[in-house]
């Protein structure tokens, strides 16, 4: 029976029972299995359920949950790390001691000599400093393909679809590459929704895999149409969906049991019920 870890320091101990988790003397039998694939899956989950809470808003009768949403998500950190120091790659501190660095590389205007006056300023210096250091790690990739350092590097494929679409957007647009800006821009991306809208519409006389593909198109431009608009699209899809779901059991509730019965529900009442939901729910 091990003694659970209880110190004047919090760091330490929860890195204490990462080791007891995994230790085969005495471990938990379910940890000491996992390996960094098999928790990969957990860290998204627990970032996910994380966004929640944010999203809940924090007031007062969330703070506990968003406290502890924060420590799942920073015990993924912890075990991941426990598992590269079985395998002698690094320890949390040697994690910790690397993003302190990084960071620090990437705020000259804070730690530096260099000037930044405004929230752009930094974001174009950072993609600099960025590609400096894909550039230097080169040498460092043995037998891994090597690819030219680009502005649209770090966005993560695992991210849902639609922000990751608006974040090779954002990133792209440091270099350069973007639609005007103001409402020039906004106006030039709302056209392309229609040029999108309409080339999908030709798709669909098509094939599928032709309409797929400009459904995919209309859904990207539509997230550039967000950027631009300073709206998070991810944020944004998050938001409608909750609504829906609120409107969609309101209505459910209405006619559960008929629909239990086996009754068919006619689609100009379920419109009924949506009008009815809309109404009741608007906040």
């Amino acid at each position: 029976m091990k003694k659970p870890p209880r110190t004047e320091n919090p760091m330490e101990d929860l890195l204490t029972l990462a080791y007891d988790l995994r230790d085969k003397d005495g471990g938990c039998p379910w940890d000491i299995e996992q390996t960094h694939e098999s928790l990969a899956k957990y860290l998204i989950e627990e970032s996910s359920e994380l966004v929640d809470v944010i999203e809940e808003g924090i007031i007062p009768s969330t703070v506990q949950d968003f406290k502890e949403e924060l420590g799942d998500v920073l015990f993924q950190v912890v075990i991941h790390a426990q598992l590269a120091k079985e395998k002698g790659y690094f320890t949390f501190h040697d994690v910790a001691r690397t993003t302190t660095e990084k960071l620090v590389s990437r705020h000259p205007h804070v730690y530096g000599e260099s000037v930044a006056q405004t929230p752009e300023e930094v974001l174009r210096a950072w993609e600099k400093i960025k590609l400096a250091e894909r550039e230097n790690k080169k040498n460092t990739r043995i037998g891994l393909e090597y690819k030219e350092p680009s502005y649209i590097d770090g966005v993560a494929k695992a991210m849902p679809a639609l922000q990751r679409a608006q974040r090779l957007g954002e990133k792209a647009s440091r270099s350069g590459f973007d639609w005007p800006s103001g409402k020039v821009g906004v106006a030039a991306v709302r056209e392309k929704i229609n040029e999108e809208l309409e080339e999908l519409d030709r798709a669909l006389l098509e094939n599928h895999a032709r309409a797929k593909e400009e459904l995919g198109d209309l859904l990207f431009t539509l997230t550039q149409y967000g950027r631009l608009l300073g709206i998070d699209t991810e944020g944004a899809l998050r938001s409608a969906s909750k609504k829906f779901e609120k409107r969609f059991r309101f209505m459910e509730k209405e006619v559960l049991e008929r629909i239990k019965a086996g009754e068919k529900i006619s689609a100009s009442e379920w419109e009924s019920l949506w009008r009815k939901a809309k109404t009741t729910l608007r906040s």
